[in-house]
């Protein structure tokens, strides 16, 4: 803006500024898949630690050939911050089966676009404003290779405060 008297001013406008926003994700799945399958049985090993010492309440491993550990650990406190140096544990021992399976290309398809849906949803600010969707499939040797790519009409204007050192930089420019 020129003023008469004023010389050249810089001022902001107060506008929404619209524009389509490419967001893309990919992700490549193989048709023969190894899952592990908990059988439901499992079994408890206890022990105390006192500092760096651990005295084990039993003798031995556990009795599956494969298994999933899941740790608790808790330590024995006086007050509500002062912890003695005295840790109750517990290791528990799932057993799984490890299963091989096998996916048609539809059934992967179908897991990796709502995976990848996920995904993008949550880098999108407003999924209402999602113009267009499209999947693209890549056929590999022993999977598959999806790609998401949203079309979204986004607001990316930005308020911005006006320095008054740009005025003066400008116009010795």
């Amino acid at each position: 803006m020129e003023g008469k008297y004023t010389g050249t001013r810089y001022i902001h406008s107060e506008a929404e500024i619209q524009a389509r926003v490419w967001y893309e994700a990919t992700k490549t799945m193989m048709y023969k898949q190894e899952e592990s399958i908990s059988t439901g049985n499992s079994e408890k090993k206890y022990f105390i630690k006192l500092n760096n010492f651990q005295i084990n309440l039993y003798k031995s491993l556990p009795k599956f050939e494969k298994y999933d550990t899941i740790n608790e650990r808790k330590k024995l406190k006086i007050f509500s911050d002062f912890y003695l140096p005295i840790e109750l544990g517990i290791d528990e021992y799932q057993e799984i089966n490890k299963v091989e399976k096998q996916y048609t290309q539809e059934e992967l398809k179908n897991m990796l676009v709502k995976e990848l849906e996920t995904e993008l949803s949550a880098k999108v600010e407003e999924p209402s404003n999602i113009i267009n969707k499209q999947i693209n499939v890549k056929e590999k040797e022993d999977g598959i290779e999806v790609q998401l790519i949203y079309e979204v009409l986004e607001n990316i204007g930005e308020e911005k405060k006006i320095d008054a050192e740009l005025n003066t930089s400008e116009k010795e420019n």
